[in-house]
């Protein structure tokens, strides 16, 4: 069996969510990844200690940004550290990193340097705003540059209610994919040319991406989208959210007209077979809010558990609205392997990638435990020419990091 980046090396000088993301993506599908992180260890391995994310004694912030990767310790404020950088660069076919422009400059890893050392390298890059204009060197997060600048944290807001807090990571992961497609395409390029290239995305350009449809429809004069509560949703039987007696929620999401007696008859309404209100998608959509009250009713009176069968047995197309702890138990989810365990971390499980590629001998990597900080800095940088004395007095002087 083989791996599709099979002998593909990357270089990841990135932090917290997105860039490292888009390297695990990496290296699910085979390439050899080698993270670059401070003495101290990139700050987001101690992200499950952080106030209001969920408390866990296991670190599982790593696990779904640092699996199945190496880690080198270099302190990159000291010369010597620069210059193993660069030497591993030589030896690699990415480097990706989420340095912001002036810190790359700073610490020599621009495009520039590392194409001076390996003109075939992909150099990929991410940042929170762009590569141009005004901000471009300001500091971005997926709370800031993904959300509430792209306008998705206004449309998500409620009619007449605050804007809500975006989940952990969300802009990160969404990025993180744009990214990967990045790198991808500078290795095309470069297997076509012989030629590298610099490749790149941005937070803010990814959430205007995923704010796209109504991005496009105020790119041509069209006005707002309507805000509207959840029990005035003016089309009840295609985005209808109804809550059932136990208090949990489904979305019914029927396109097709004809396929509206099926929710009926799920429930036995038959005293709206004759309704002439209902008769038509016209007449459904001028008395929208008497059929949303009606549907409410019945759903209302039924927990979600014979109201999730009634609509499946019945060919409705809905969902429930799960928890994000429901998902990790979701037997469909399971059975398309999006929770792998990660080798060697007693059951732990993590999120499958969600590039999937089938071929004759083609697999996928299976989850590694993340590395220690620093765990192959010896070997890393043996396998570069440096003796074990050389590497111990780099480490003396806080050049680099051995494991602790």
């Amino acid at each position: 069996m083989s791996k599709v980046l099979e002998g593909i090396k990357v270089i990841e000088v990135a932090s917290m969510a997105a860039g490292p993301s888009a390297s695990v993506i990496l290296a699910d599908l085979g390439a050899e990844v080698i993270k670059i992180e401070p003495p101290s260890g990139d700050p987001w391995r101690y992200g499950h200690m952080t106030p209001g994310l969920p408390p866990s004694q296991i670190p599982w912030t790593t696990y779904i940004q640092n699996r199945s990767k190496k880690s080198i310790a270099l302190n990159l404020k000291d010369p010597k550290a620069q210059e193993v950088l660069l030497k591993l660069a030589a030896t690699a076919d990415v480097f990706l990193t989420n340095s912001p422009h002036k810190v790359q400059k700073a610490l020599h890893h621009t495009f520039d340097d590392i194409k001076a050392v390996n003109p075939k390298i992909v150099f990929a890059s991410i940042n929170g705003f762009g590569l141009e204009g005004p901000d471009k060197d300001a500091p971005g997060f997926d709370m800031t540059a993904w959300y509430a600048r792209t306008g998705i944290m206004e449309e998500l807001r409620p009619k007449d209610g605050s804007p809500v807090p975006l989940p952990v990571g969300t802009g990160d992961m969404n990025t993180a994919t744009a990214l990967f497609s990045a790198v991808m395409t500078g290795l095309f390029h470069r297997e076509r040319s012989g030629e590298g290239s610099e490749v790149s995305t941005s937070l803010m350009n990814n959430g205007l991406w995923a704010n796209g449809s109504l991005m496009q429809a105020a790119l041509v004069g069209a006005p707002p989208m309507k805000k509207f509560s959840r029990t005035e949703w003016p089309n009840p039987v295609t985005g209808g959210v109804f809550k059932t007696r136990d208090d949990r929620y489904v979305i019914i999401v029927e396109l097709n007209p004809n396929n509206v007696d099926n929710l009926r008859d799920a429930f036995g309404a038959d005293h709206l077979k004759g309704d002439e209100r209902f008769a038509t998608p016209q007449l459904r959509g001028k008395n929208h809010q008497a059929l949303f009250d009606e549907m409410q009713k019945i759903i209302g009176n039924h927990d979600l558990a014979e109201v999730a069968e009634r609509l499946r047995n019945f060919h409705v197309n809905f969902s429930v609205v799960q928890t994000t702890a429901e998902c990790t138990q979701d037997e469909h989810m399971i059975a398309n392997g999006c929770f792998p365990e990660v080798e060697g971390a007693d059951g732990v499980r993590t999120i499958d990638s969600p590039i999937q590629v089938r071929g004759n001998g083609i697999e996928k990597v299976k989850p590694q435990n993340p590395p220690g900080i620093g765990e192959h800095t010896m070997s890393e940088l043996k396998a570069l020419g440096y003796s074990e004395d050389e590497i111990k007095a780099m480490a003396e002087g806080h050049a680099v990091g051995l494991p602790r």
